[in-house]
This record gives C-alpha cells, sequence and structure tokens, in this order.
C-alpha cells in the first residue's frame, strides 16, 4: 500500500521539458502517459467508493429492518443500539432519530431520547410533534425553562395527527406556565383541554390553580384543597360556556370561604366572560375589602372603566403602579388612561416603559404612536407607527411577547386589546 502511494505520487510529478525535439517527443510521452494514468487512478477510485457506498447502504437497510423488527418485538434494548449503528452510518437519518427518541422515552431514559429529539430538530427545525416530545423530555429532567420554550413551539408549528399527544403537551405546558406564575396563560393553555371535555383531577386542581393564581410550589392551607377543586370545576364549565353553572359553583364557594385569597378575584373574572361587568366589577371590589393591595383587581377595574369612565379607572391603574412599579402593564394601562383622558405627556412615560419590556409587542407603539401624535412630536409618531405597522404584519406567523408574563399576573392578552380600541397611531 505504501509503495502503490509512493508511485501515485511521482506520476504526478511535473514532466521536465528539454530543449531538443527528441526531448520534447519524450516529454510528451510522458505527459500523455501521465494523464493516462491518473485517469485509470480516477475511474478505479470510483469504482471502489461505489462499492463500498453500495455496501453502506446494503448494511445500512438490513440495521433498520433489524432495528424496526427489534422495535414491533418490544426487545426495545436491543433495537435502541441497531437504531444507533445505523444512525452512526447515516446521521441525517431523522425518521432514525425520531424512532430512537420515543423507544427512550418509553423507557423513561429521557436525557438519551432528549438528546436524539435534539438531533432531529437540527436536521428538522420546523418539527412540532419533535418539539413536544423535547419538551416533555425536559419536563421531566427538571429543565423548565427549555422545556418552557419546546412546548410552546410545538402549539406554534403543530403536532401532527396525534390527538392523545398534543393533549399530554398541552397539560404538561400548562403546569410549566403555572411554574413560572404565569397564571392567565396557563389558564388559557388549559381550558383548552377542558373545551376538548377533559376532566382528569390533575386538571382540575391546575385550573384551580391557575384562576387563583397559585403556584404549584406553594402551599395552601389545610382543609382547603377543595376551593382549589371548586374554582377548578367552575373553570371547567367556562371552557364548555356553561356559565350558569360556573357561577353557581363560584357563589357557593365565595359564601363559604369568603376570605380565601383571589377567591373574588377569580369569580370576577369569570363574571367578565359572560358578560356581567357590573357584578365582576362588585367582585373585584370585593376583593380589594380582604386584600387593599390585591394589584390583580385595581387592574381588571382600571381595564373594565377605561373608555367608560376612564377618569374613575385612573385611580385604580395609578394605585396599582405604585404598589408593582416593576409590572409592566401596570404602566401601560395607566398610560392607556391618562391618554383617554386628555394627558398625552403623562401617557408618553407609561408607555416608554412598556415599549422597554415588551418590544415585540404591536399594541404598545400603537399607543404610543398615539401619544406622541398629540403631543406634537410627528417624527417619533412616525417612527411608531412604521414599527406598529411592522409588528402587526408578522403576528399572524410569530408570536409577540406577553405582556402579562410579569408577576402579578391575571389579565388576558383578549382583555389587552379590548382596552386598547382606537384608530392607528397618526
Amino acid at each position: 500500500m505504501i509503495t502503490h502511494e509512493r508511485r501515485e505520487n511521482r506520476a504526478c510529478e511535473p514532466p521536465h521539458f528539454g530543449k531538443t525535439r527528441v526531448q520534447a517527443e519524450s516529454n510528451l510521452c510522458s505527459l500523455r502517459s501521465m494523464r493516462l494514468a491518473m485517469a485509470l487512478v480516477v475511474v478505479v477510485c470510483m469504482m471502489t467508493h461505489g462499492t463500498l457506498a453500495a455496501g453502506q447502504s446494503s448494511a445500512l437497510n438490513r440495521l433498520e429492518e433489524r432495528a424496526k423488527k427489534a422495535s414491533e418485538e418490544n426487545r426495545l434494548d436491543e433495537a435502541g443500539r441497531l437504531y444507533a449503528r445505523a444512525l452512526a452510518l447515516r446521521p441525517r437519518w431523522a425518521e432514525g432519530w425520531w424512532s430512537l427518541g420515543t423507544l427512550e422515552y418509553d423507557q423513561d431514559h429521557y436525557a438519551e431520547a432528549a438528546q436524539a429529539f435534539q438531533k432531529l430538530l437540527r436536521i428538522q427545525p420546523s418539527n412540532g410533534t419533535a418539539h413536544a416530545m423535547l419538551g416533555l423530555c425536559q419536563f421531566e429532567l427538571g429543565k423548565d425553562e427549555p422545556a418552557l420554550k419546546n412546548l410552546l413551539a410545538a402549539e406554534r408549528f403543530g403536532i401532527v395527527k396525534d390527538e392523545q399527544l398534543r393533549r399530554v403537551a398541552l397539560y404538561h405546558l400548562g403546569v410549566l406556565q403555572l411554574r413560572a406564575r404565569r397564571y392567565r396563560d396557563a389558564h388559557e393553555t388549559l381550558l383548552q383541554l377542558a373545551k376538548d371535555g377533559v376532566r382528569t383531577k390533575e386538571l382540575i386542581i391546575a385550573l384551580g390553580q391557575a384562576a387563583l393564581l397559585i403556584s404549584p410550589h406553594e402551599s395552601f392551607p389545610e382543609g382547603t384543597q377543595g376551593v382549589i377543586e371548586g374554582a377548578g370545576q367552575a373553570e371547567a364549565k367556562l371552557g364548555t360556556k356553561d356559565f350558569e353553572g360556573a357561577k353557581q359553583i363560584y357563589g357557593g364557594l365565595t359564601t363559604e370561604y369568603p376570605d380565601y385569597p383571589n377567591l373574588h378575584f377569580a369569580y370576577g373574572r369569570l363574571l367578565l366572560e359572560a358578560h356581567e361587568t357590573d357584578e365582576a366589577v362588585k367582585e373585584f371590589q370585593r376583593e380589594l375589602e380582604r386584600d387593599p393591595k390585591n394589584v390583580n383587581s385595581l387592574l381588571e377595574i382600571a381595564a373594565v372603566r377605561y373608555q367608560m369612565d376612564s377618569q374613575d379607572g385612573l385611580k385604580y391603574a395609578e394605585e396599582a403602579v405604585k404598589l408593582a412599579p416593576g409590572m409592566p402593564f401596570a404602566h401601560y394601562l395607566l398610560g392607556l388612561l391618562r391618554l383617554d383622558t386628555g394627558n398625552a405627556a403623562g401617557a408618553i412615560p407609561e408607555f416608554e416603559i412598556a415599549r422597554k419590556a415588551f418590544p415585540m409587542e404591536a399594541q404598545v407603539y400603537f399607543s404610543l404612536g398615539s401619544a406622541y401624535a398629540r403631543t406634537g412630536r410627528k417624527v417619533e409618531a412616525a417612527k411608531a407607527r412604521a414599527e406598529f405597522v411592522r409588528l402587526n404584519a408578522q403576528a399572524a406567523t410569530q408570536a409577540g411577547s406577553n405582556v402579562y408574563g410579569e408577576r402579578p399576573s391575571g389579565i388576558s392578552q383578549g382583555q389587552l386589546r379590548a382596552v386598547d380600541r382606537g384608530k392607528p397611531p397618526q
């Protein structure tokens, strides 16, 4: 082998051209011989490569067949080893990474399964089903932040033809949102399951925690788990638009447990969904009687008052900002109320705080542009208008920041749109 390599190296050396005709003809013959030799080498190499590729393909096919058969016969360890060997030969085999990942997941090998799904996502980054499986693995491994990111991606890209997996992914997404204290997000996620008719105890408890703003990590007073389950049952009825049934449950709970934290708040929010605004405000007021510092109830009343009685709503929003200066939505709502009562200059700093916290939220630019325009700041108004148009256009394909993600939370994206009525900034 060494001798052959050396011979080839010498054949590649350029000929030394002499000055005589004989030398020239000799050199020309040498050049022709070299070209012929090189052509033969290329042909031999191509034949050798083709033979190796055919052999490798055949070996790969045999491994795939053996792996699939082992999996079908429930010989999972053997199947996993065979898939790993096949993937070493064909690292961009998407179906193989999926099969290996699901095999590892079924055996509770979550770290190994996560690695397989990560490999798959490098090949197919928009595979929502793979994002869901990776998120579930990370959930089991206690990696909440990446799990939340991947389960949200699964919702964005979609889970293909697997309703059971979709429901499992939704439940775990809701739990992660609860852990992150994104209560309204969790409520909206879990409510999708209630709309589908799911009524497991785990879902009912999670819905109750979302409604009452209780983190799964928090303990609750002994003997009051029934309040959480009751609230969860009421919220499940909300999912099927059974407002009367939900109101009956909440009415009984507020009578029996009038001082339970956020119970009146949860009831008031359900009444808003039922379009019983006056009754909802009464419940928020009752919550404030129990706890004058309940920021969420202050914000709910301020949001209801916007464009109906904005002057009255101002005091609730101002108190909320005083109690929770780090909550961007409180500043945003205060800005809206100031703008609606003619104080555009006072609204601008509030909107600018919201913009800094949520640079991808179109409606913030909508409102900020209006305030700039009313104070004669035409250049800034034009920039805000352009950014509003850009973000609004991409909203259909890319989710923006969640204005309600900061603690304390409790107001929905739908309510943001409800309080942010009006014309685009001029």
